[in-house]
């Protein structure tokens, strides 16, 4: 007799699709580049899905959304879909468990601090992402601003870097 598990029973709604489908196309960037139109299409439509979606919903497949997420952003995502997969980062945790912000700020600024990864692409990821998230979620997290604003600022010696999403924030960061 087949075993029965709970996820058998639960019908993968539309967000549940695109993230599916955003998994796939990160675990797939290892042997190609994502294509940008293909992302920005895809991201566009899971915003509007997170929108429509309960959070009930939402929780069946934050992790993996958040996990998937992260990767196209450290992968060095361009600009518009940066901005993309930041508000849909920002709108998952908003909606679904907010608990995680915590650990993904941590993720971020952990990536930020490894100098190893010093592409310029791949750091706009995560420091736009991070200034998104502090956007919506200051206040639980304001703790790690300097450090995250003291790594960026270093970073910026290295690279050329926007820093637009920490500027709309109302912080003015000096660059040396």
């Amino acid at each position: 007799m087949a075993k029965k598990f709970v996820r058998d029973e639960v019908p993968l709604s539309r967000f549940g699709v695109l993230v599916a489908q955003l998994e796939s196309i990160v675990a797939s960037a290892a042997h190609k580049s994502p294509d940008p139109l293909l992302c920005f299409d895809l991201l566009s439509d899971l915003i509007s899905a997170l929108a429509e979606e309960s959070k009930d919903s939402i929780l069946l497949c934050q992790r993996k959304c958040e996990d998937a997420l992260y990767s196209l952003l450290v992968l060095g995502a361009r600009k518009p879909v940066r901005h993309l997969a930041s508000v849909a980062m920002a709108g998952i945790i908003q909606k679904g468990d907010s608990i995680s912000i915590y650990s993904r700020a941590s993720s971020l600024q952990g990536f930020l601090s490894d100098g190893k990864k010093n592409e310029p692409q791949r750091i706009a990821g995560a420091a736009e992402c991070l200034g998104e998230l502090y956007r919506h979620f200051g206040r639980r997290i304001t703790s790690g601003l300097l450090e995250t604003t003291t790594i960026v600022t270093k970073l910026l010696k290295l690279n050329e870097l926007d820093l637009g999403p920490f500027r709309r924030m109302g912080f003015e960061i000096a660059v040396p």
